[in-house]
C-alpha cells in the first residue's frame, strides 16, 4: 500500500509540473484516451494495453521492514512487473497528470492500495479459493463495467 501511495504521490508531482501545459489543451488530449478506453470498457471488453505480464517475485518482500513493501508497490502500482485486464490504471494516470493534481494523484495511490491488498484479503477469506478463482473469472466482465463506472465518477469529482 505505502508502494501506491509512493506512486500517487509521484504521479500527482507529475500532474504538478503538467500544470504549464494550458488546461483547454489537457483537457482535449485527455478526451480521446477517456472515450476510447471508456466504451470498451462499458460495453464489458477492456481494452489490453502493452505490459510487462510478470509477477513481482516472492523475494522482494521480506528483503526489509521498509524496503521490500516499497518495493513491492512500486513495481505494483507502476506496471514495471504485474499486469492488468484493463487500461483504467492507465487512464486514471493520464486524468491524474492532465487534470488532476497531487490530492488526487495520493487519493489514487492510497485506492490501488486498497484495491490491490483487498483482492488476496477476500480470496483468503473464502472456504474454497478455487471457487472463488471461478467466480472471480466468470464476473469479470461485469466487475469492470462496475469498476468503469465508478471511475466515471471519479473523473467526474476531480474534473469539477
Amino acid at each position: 500500500m505505502l508502494g501506491a501511495l509512493v506512486s500517487g504521490a509521484v504521479v500527482g508531482a507529475v500532474a504538478g509540473i503538467a500544470s504549464v501545459i494550458p488546461e483547454v489543451v489537457r483537457l482535449w488530449a485527455l478526451l480521446p484516451a477517456l472515450l476510447v478506453i471508456m466504451s470498451f470498457e462499458l460495453v464489458g471488453r477492456p481494452l489490453s494495453l502493452p505490459q510487462n505480464r510478470r509477477l513481482v517475485p516472492q523475494d522482494v518482500i521480506p528483503k526489509a521492514e521498509f524496503e521490500g513493501p516499497l518495493q513491492f508497490g512500486f513495481e505494483m502500482g507502476t506496471g514495471v512487473r504485474t499486469f492488468t485486464p484493463t487500461a483504467l490504471p492507465h487512464l486514471l494516470v493520464a486524468v491524474i497528470v492532465l487534470a488532476g493534481g497531487l490530492g488526487p494523484g495520493l487519493l489514487a495511490g492510497v485506492g490501488f492500495g486498497v484495491g490491490r491488498a483487498l483482492m488476496p484479503y477476500l480470496r483468503s477469506r473464502s472456504a474454497d479459493s478455487r471457487q472463488w478463482d471461478r467466480d472471480l473469472l466468470r464476473a469479470l466482465s461485469r466487475l469492470g463495467q462496475i469498476c468503469a463506472a465508478g471511475f466515471l465518477l471519479a473523473v467526474a469529482v476531480i474534473l469539477l
